[in-house]
């Protein structure tokens, strides 16, 4: 019992010569616990850059916050919550951006590509509605002509619609007329 006294004795020792600045007790100590920290990290099932990151973390903050430290004899399990404290961190971590992979663009895809296809669905919409406020016949009319593909020729709408083929120009220009005031004037 009395060597394990002598030990903790002398990490005590050493951890006070720490707080108090002196870096050759703090490099004897990273020396001495690394191999503990270690351990600790790579038991967390972490990647390799993760795992160096959360060992690197643990001493940068156990460093910062050493003077903190109440019993200096208990430093060994400090270091190892600290350590465990920081793979957790980064497991969270892997939580967040698991459930966000899915928001997260890819290289190889053209990020204005969504956007301008949810502001064509946006306008397809809200003429999809407009047209459903200028009447049946001009509805359908414009239909024909503009998303009808291929378009129709004028005598094939006008045997469809029955009117007269002379007609349909005229009537389209109306009808875009009221499309355009159903759409309302920010948006012609």
């Amino acid at each position: 019992m009395m060597a394990a006294e002598a030990v903790r004795s002398d990490e005590a020792a050493m951890v006070l010569r720490c707080a108090g600045g002196d870096g050759a007790a703090w490099e004897a100590l990273v020396q001495r616990y690394a191999p503990l920290v270690w351990a600790v990290v790579t038991r967390m099932d972490l990647g390799a850059e993760d795992a160096a990151d959360a060992f690197q973390n643990t001493w940068t903050i156990a460093l910062e916050d050493l003077p903190r430290l109440r019993d200096p004899a208990a430093f060994p399990a400090w270091i190892a919550r600290f350590a465990r404290h920081q793979c957790l961190r980064m497991r969270r971590g892997y939580g967040i951006a698991r459930k966000s992979r899915e928001y997260v663009a890819r290289e190889d895809l053209d990020p204005k590509l969504p956007d301008e296809d949810l502001e064509r669905l946006e306008v397809r919409t809200k003429v999809r509605t407009a047209l459903g406020g200028i009447g049946d016949r001009c509805a359908r009319l414009l239909s024909l002509l503009y998303e009808e593909d291929p378009t129709p020729a004028y005598d094939d709408i006008a045997r469809r619609l029955d009117m007269r083929i002379g007609s349909i120009g005229p009537t389209r220009a109306r009808c875009l007329e009221k499309l355009l005031r159903e759409l309302g004037d920010d948006d012609a």
